[in-house]
């Protein structure tokens, strides 16, 4: 009994439960925004905003060049000083990066004139959850899970609010919901650096060439494995915009949105587990902990996906609107598909410490060939379910390959 009450007061655990219990919130919020979606914009509207997700995808990754990485290693192996001036060389980094990507945006805003707000937004957007990105990496570093928390919750909240002002309040359209996504989260991030954290009060713009050559020399490798990440991500809107039309990827998009409660739920797993395996990786040591670790999630992660799809199964049809109920098969099959992608981030994490970014790029680049494969087979056949199938045969191949090479790197590190 002493052990048990032992083991549940631990901080891992008690950091695990703070986690979710704001990701249920967080859950919440967001079945209720999805709901709202539904039954004011047309499936055609909702499939411009899937295309904006799509693009928002990889944008914080490349806008840092893949390098935002090294912060959650960094900020273990360096010394206070050290850290706040590699963290301020870093930002500097992004800030550069950002006026290129932001002129390459404006060149293909002209060329692709149908999506140019979307591009224009999701560049911005980019920018600023990069920035986030930055504090949550030392919240969870810090093992603030409350206080992150309270920002995750605040910003989604905000960000529905300023969504239902803006379409019922003063009657505008699909476009002020991605606005009310940029603001609300520029907001919270002028919150977080200068109301919440040292961040904007530190920081000194740091033109640093040896340290910039590092972050291009750790994220090259990284850039191909995000353009596969992106293809086994979030391409399946582009197979349907070509094999269908923008109704059918506004339906799958109020789908995925769905499913990302379950890669919320990964999201907030890596949160506790990565600073702990990190640290313990650092000592190398860990390997039974970790294998655990990955056995257990594993097993979790399918059994709520499983009364996940039941609830959804039984009341789904409460909150979406009625011109999305083609959404139900394709939701069951990506919450499956994030449970298995939720199983090799877990498993990845040991790959992503000893910074194995060339073995991890041909593991993901295989699985973006299957899915571009498995997807033009699949959706002439069975339809708009095609896309999410492929990347469920994806995810798995990815969990269970990811296991492999962590094994591998126990041995050849000596991890014990």
């Amino acid at each position: 009994m002493i052990a048990i009450k032992k083991y549940l007061f631990r901080k891992e655990v008690l950091n695990f439960v703070n986690y979710y219990i704001f990701t249920i919130i967080n859950a919440g919020i967001a079945i209720i925004s999805i709901s709202y979606l539904t039954k004011h914009i047309p499936p055609e509207d909702y499939g411009r905003i899937g295309i904006f997700s799509s693009i928002l995808f990889f944008m914080p990754s490349l806008v840092a060049f893949c390098a935002n990485g090294l912060q959650a290693i960094e900020i273990v192996d360096l010394g206070q000083e050290e850290y706040l001036k590699f963290r301020n060389q870093y930002i500097s980094f992004v800030l550069l990066n950002t006026l290129f990507f932001s002129a390459l945006a404006g060149l293909l805003s002209f060329l692709i004139p149908e999506f140019s707000f979307v591009i224009i937004t999701a560049t911005l957007m980019g920018l600023v959850q990069t920035f986030s990105n930055v504090h949550n990496t030392e919240l969870f570093q810090h093992s603030q899970a409350t206080r992150f928390g309270l920002i995750s919750s605040a910003t989604v909240l905000l960000s529905f609010l300023l969504t239902f002002i803006f379409i019922s309040g003063f009657k505008l359209d699909w476009k002020y919901r991605i606005l009310a996504l940029l603001f609300s989260e520029f907001i919270i991030v002028i919150f977080r650096f200068y109301g919440l954290s040292s961040i904007g009060a530190n920081f000194k713009f740091s033109l640093n060439k040896s340290q910039f050559k590092y972050f291009l020399y750790y994220g090259a490798p990284l850039i191909f494995s995000m353009f596969a990440g992106w293809v086994i991500n979030q391409s399946d809107r582009f197979f349907l915009l070509h094999f269908f039309s923008l109704r059918e990827v506004g339906i799958y998009a109020a789908a995925a949105s769905i499913a990302s409660f379950i890669a919320l739920i990964n999201g907030n797993m890596s949160k506790v587990i990565y600073p702990v395996v990190f640290q313990k990786l650092n000592k190398r040591e860990g390997k039974r902990f970790i294998l655990k670790i990955t056995f257990l999630y594993s097993i979790i992660i399918l059994v709520i996906t499983a009364f996940f799809c039941l609830g959804i199964h039984l009341f789904g049809g409460l909150f979406l609107g009625k011109k999305y109920v083609d959404a139900f098969p394709i939701i069951y099959i990506m919450c499956f598909g994030q449970a298995f992608f939720g199983i090799y981030t877990t498993t990845g994490m040991v790959i992503d410490y000893f910074k194995k970014t060339k073995l991890k790029t041909m593991l993901i680049t295989i699985g973006a060939v299957l899915i571009i494969i498995l997807s033009f087979v699949m959706t002439p056949i069975i339809g708009i379910s095609g896309p999410a199938l492929a990347a469920l045969i994806s995810f798995i191949f990815l969990a269970f390959g990811s296991f492999v090479i962590t094994r591998n790197l126990f041995n050849t590190y000596k991890v014990i």
